[in-house]
């Protein structure tokens, strides 16, 4: 099974992992990063310090993108990856998919009216608002307001 956290265009981490059930991944088989020289500076650290087995490697908690893409792929190999609204498209008035509000909110879109300026979800009714308060408190670790 492979595992993927990115900041699409820019920055990712990919693992090949034994098994397919999602909610316990296997043994990690193979690690491939490719990211600015932030990204790649933190996972030569992280590799340094505690090895290839990123199972172990404890969870980031900065907001800058690196540590949010960090945070999102070792949950996801302990099984404990949550990501708060399950649907594919979050801002149905405007047609905005739940992955460009995700990627706006990881490359420092941290307010609802930021998402919503780079995104335009929230622009007509803003009833999706909450939701991407949601991912935002998510991505954070923050408790929603």
């Amino acid at each position: 099974m492979k595992l993927k956290a990115e900041l699409a265009g820019r920055d990712y981490i990919e693992v090949d992992c034994e098994g397919e059930d999602l909610q316990k991944p296997g043994r990690v088989q193979k690690v491939s990063v490719l990211g600015c020289s932030e990204f790649m500076e933190m996972m030569r650290k992280m590799r340094r310090s505690f090895g290839n087995d990123i199972a172990k490697w404890p969870v980031p908690g900065g907001t800058d993108h690196s540590s949010l893409l960090l945070k999102e792929m070792i949950l996801k190999l302990r099984g404990e990856w949550q990501f708060p609204y399950p649907h594919a498209e979050i801002c149905h008035c405007r047609t905005v998919a739940t992955e460009t509000v995700d990627q706006a909110i990881i490359a420092g879109a941290h307010l609802t009216e930021v998402v919503t300026r780079q995104t335009n979800a929230s622009t007509a009714c803003g009833t999706c608002r909450p939701e991407v308060q949601k991912i935002i408190d998510y991505r954070l670790d923050k408790k929603s307001s």
